[in-house]
This record gives C-alpha cells, sequence and structure tokens, in this order.
C-alpha cells in the first residue's frame, strides 16, 4: 500500500490554537500553528497540496481533522 501524503490538523492545545503536520514518506513533519482555516489553507498550500481551499471546504481525506472538525478552534 503506497503512503498517501496528507495533511493532519491535531487537536487544540492548552495555549491555543491547532498544530498541523504534513505527512508524506512514512514521515510527519510540522508545518506550524492554525488559528484558523485561512493558516490550514495556507499550510497545505506550502506543503504543495493542489488547491488547498476546495480541500477544506470539501472534507477531503488529504486532510484529517482530530480532536474536532474544522469548526473547533477553542
Amino acid at each position: 500500500m503506497p503512503d498517501t501524503p496528507h495533511i493532519t490538523v491535531h487537536p487544540v492545545t492548552a495555549k491555543g490554537g491547532r498544530p498541523v503536520t504534513a505527512h508524506t514518506h512514512g514521515t510527519d513533519a510540522p508545518l506550524g500553528t492554525a488559528y484558523g482555516l485561512a493558516d490550514v489553507v495556507e499550510f497545505a498550500r506550502r506543503a504543495g497540496l493542489h488547491d488547498p481551499e476546495s480541500l477544506v471546504e470539501q472534507d477531503s481525506p488529504m486532510i484529517v481533522w482530530t480532536g474536532g472538525g474544522p469548526d473547533t478552534w477553542i
């Protein structure tokens, strides 16, 4: 089974924001902390995902939400 690259948005931290990582080639790399959907879109863009705005809007499997969906920021 090939390794499918994706972005993971982790649960909100005690300090606020949600850590975001990119998974590719069997490795997770931190991208930063997102404080809203615009941050997730920008991190996905920087990670090389095509059309990141639609990936967030369409609930794509390329973006994995843990600890709450795209409406959870606090």
